[in-house]
Order: structure tokens, then sequence, then C-alpha cells
């Protein structure tokens, strides 16, 4: 007996995307809280790693996105590393082929550098890791890189407002096992150790799409099953 397969949804869906289920911080930023349903470095005062940032005078991005630049915390508040991130979980693999994750980065118009950043998709075993703030996804036990990419905006620095589009593509192979997390990370990328010089990106619209396989249906079951039976009656 044949069971027949409907239609089986995409599990991983991007929550907050836009950074915009909080209130707009209109020209102010936020260095210590995440954006809902995100996980980040820092969440201390200075810590601009890491900030949520609004963009009344500040750059073109929609209400609040999300900046990485350089910390000053206390009690000396001296420049700190460029480690700042943020992540958050997509859902549970069920088998889709791939992935495309799209959005916007953009730079300050008050001329500081827009630099780069980097965009990744990882997975944890099913249940194994629990997003928290200060815990770093990509370093998490058993965690794998599904796919990542550097992105450079450099070319944005200035006092004119700009955005440049960008996307990764991502497709699933045998490394990741059915029930595993799935998680969408953006880090600052590479600190080349000078403190003396610091890049400050933002990136905002994120969006993901997916794709499915195709299910099976009534007519390719049957299908299958008059091959099937051809072939046994061509070996009788």
């Amino acid at each position: 007996m044949f069971a027949l397969a409907g239609s089986a949804p995409a599990q991983l869906t991007l929550t907050n995307g836009n950074f915009d289920a909080d209130p707009d911080l209109g020209s102010a930023d936020d260095p210590v809280n995440p954006p809902s349903s995100w996980f980040t470095h820092y969440t201390e005062d200075q810590s601009w790693s890491d900030f949520r940032f609004g963009n009344n005078g500040n750059g073109s991005w929609t209400n609040n996105g999300i900046t990485l630049g350089q910390n000053y915390l206390g009690p000396n508040f001296e420049p700190g590393p460029e480690d700042g991130y943020y992540y958050t979980r997509l859902g549970t693999y069920g088998g889709e082929t791939s992935a495309r994750v799209q959005g916007l980065g953009y730079n300050r118009v008050n001329a500081n550098p827009a630099g780069n950043f980097d965009v990744a998709l990882i997975s944890t075993p099913a249940g194994a890791f629990a997003g928290a703030n200060g815990t770093d996804v990509a370093s998490a036990p058993g965690a794998v890189s599904l796919g990542s990419q550097l992105f450079d905006i450099s070319s944005l620095t200035g006092t004119t407002a700009k955005s440049q589009a960008f996307t990764l593509n991502v497709t699933f192979g045998t490394g990741i096992a059915r029930g595993s997390d799935v998680w969408l990370r953006v880090g600052d990328g590479p600190d080349d150790g000078n403190l003396g010089a610091f890049d400050e990106p933002t990136i905002d619209n994120l969006t993901l799409t997916t794709v499915v396989p195709e299910p099976v249906g009534a007519a390719g079951l049957l299908l299958a099953c008059g091959l099937a039976v051809a072939r046994r009656r061509s070996r009788m």
C-alpha cells in the first residue's frame, strides 16, 4: 500500500528581518538591547561593536538598522576590538534544498568608513544550543557553517546616504541532518587589530527565501507504481 505525500511547508523563517518590530529609534542609537527575536554579543553602554541605530539624520535605512562598529567600554572608554555580531534562529531544517539571504548595507552620513561585514547560515544539532546574548552561535558545540560571505561596502563611505544590495546563496548538502537548528548570523568583518582604524556598516531589510523539494503527488506515485508493475511483468 502506498501513502500519498502532501506538500510540506518550508520550516525556515526569518522573523524581524527589517528590525522594525521594536519602536522607531528616530535619531538615537541603542547599544544595549538587540532587536526582537535576535541575540547580540554586547549588552552594555558604550558597546558600539554591535548596536541598533535609528535612521533619522544618520543614513538611508528604514527606521531601525543594526550597525557594527567599535566599543568604548568603561571605565577608561578606550577603543576595543571590532567583534560585534547578531544572530537569530530560523527554525528547524526540514529538507530544504537551498536558501537565499538578501539585504542592504548602508553607510553613515558622518563619513565614518562603511567597511565590511559577514553573513552566514549556521546549523547546530537539534536542541543542542539555546541562543543567548554574549554567546556566539558560531562557536557553539557542533556548529557547522552552511555558507558564509564577506560583503565589502567601503565604497559607500561619505556624507551622502547610499546603500548596496547583497545576497548570500546557500545550497544545503549532506552536512546537515533533518531536525537541525538553523541560524542566521551577521557579524563584523575581520579585525586588523588596529584600534585607531574602524568601520561602521549598517545592515537592514534582510529577507530569507528557501527552496523546498517538490512533493510527490498522486499522479507521480501512480506513475511509479505503474512502472514497478511493468518491470515485474517483464521479468515473468
